[in-house]
């Protein structure tokens, strides 16, 4: 490898370590970019009775996608979008109590997951194209605002969506995942290792597989719903499908100054938790500098990554808290 190359090689290295470009960039994308396409909607449902509240199933059609998303209850809209490796289903514990509380909970399967499509190709899964998911299910729905509730990439999703799309989002409650201009410290330079490793395309996906998943199930440390992902991800493409959003939004690429994004207007809750192996909670702090309106840091102890399954009650109580 001749000079040249080896200082790009390394620039490229840097500048992954450095910060999310993709993100980034997507976010100042979404600053100039309307969404539109037509929607198509179906939906399976399941009348409420006094002991059963309303639940619908809707297979809603953007660009080309069929997006699975569950409807439940009724009363303030609320969307909940989960990230890696996840699904709807990670919501199970806060459904039943935000519909008790009288909201409605809706819960899409992001593109990729779940029983929503997984579309070819990595651009497919930018993080523009989930914040037109996002609308769209809006849109579909009748909602012209709601409350959203996100983690990992559905909280990349949340913060692009409240800043590109101030009049949709009521209030804001993001977990896990700062916003994506919070600036970078060393000890999430250090923690993304992961996210490097998940560009080579075919080599992380043999490797995550191998020996039974063994190196899937030690990056979770026991944490999530272990089973569940492989199953899901055992599927034709999925692994591929989910590992799509990182290339399609963390690749390495060279220095360049970020956009200036306007604030969130919405109410912002930021929560992170004590045990997360992969996001450093400093920059969740820092992220109260690009909220306009009230903000508030939560901090959960002795919980992984996966909030709402290890502090689920501590979780539920706070989202009452902020929505209600």
């Amino acid at each position: 490898m001749n000079d040249h190359c080896k200082q790009k090689s390394a620039n490229s290295r840097r500048s992954f370590i450095v910060g999310v470009g993709g993100v980034v960039a997507t976010a100042a994308a979404l600053t100039r970019t309307m969404f539109g396409g037509g929607l198509k909607r179906e939906s399976l449902q399941v009348p409420a009775s006094p002991s059963t509240p309303r639940y619908t199933e809707h297979h809603i059609a953007r660009d080309g996608v069929s997006l699975h998303v569950e409807d439940q209850g009724s009363g303030k809209p609320v969307v909940l979008l989960h990230g890696w490796p996840d699904s709807s289903y990670l919501w199970r514990n806060q459904i039943p109590f935000l519909v008790a509380n009288g909201f409605r909970a809706i819960t899409p399967d992001q593109r990729g997951f779940g029983r929503s499509d997984r579309p070819e190709g990595v651009a497919a899964y930018s993080l523009q194209n989930a914040v037109a998911d996002l609308v769209g299910i809006l849109d579909a729905l009748g909602i012209d605002k709601a409350d959203i509730v996100a983690h990992d990439w559905g909280a990349a999703v949340a913060w692009l969506t409240a800043a590109a799309h101030p009049n949709r989002v009521r209030r804001l409650v993001v977990l896990s995942v700062p916003h994506p201009l919070a600036p970078f410290t060393l000890r999430q330079r250090e923690m993304a290792w992961y996210m490097l490793f998940f560009q080579f395309e075919g080599i992380a996906e043999a490797w995550l597989q191998r020996d039974d998943w063994a190196l899937f199930r030690e990056m979770l440390r026991g944490n999530g719903d272990i089973d569940r992902y492989i199953s899901d991800l055992s599927r034709p493409d999925a692994l591929k499908a989910s590992l799509n959003w990182y290339r399609a939004n963390v690749a390495p690429h060279l220095p360049e100054s970020p956009p200036k994004l306007p604030p969130v207007e919405a109410p912002t809750l930021g929560i992170w938790s004590s045990n997360d192996h992969y996001l450093d909670g400093e920059r969740m702090k820092m992220s109260g500098q690009f909220v306009k309106a009230r903000w508030r840091y939560e901090q959960i102890d002795d919980a992984s990554h996966w909030i709402p399954l290890d502090a689920p009650d501590r979780l539920n109580r706070l989202l009452i808290e902020w929505l209600g």
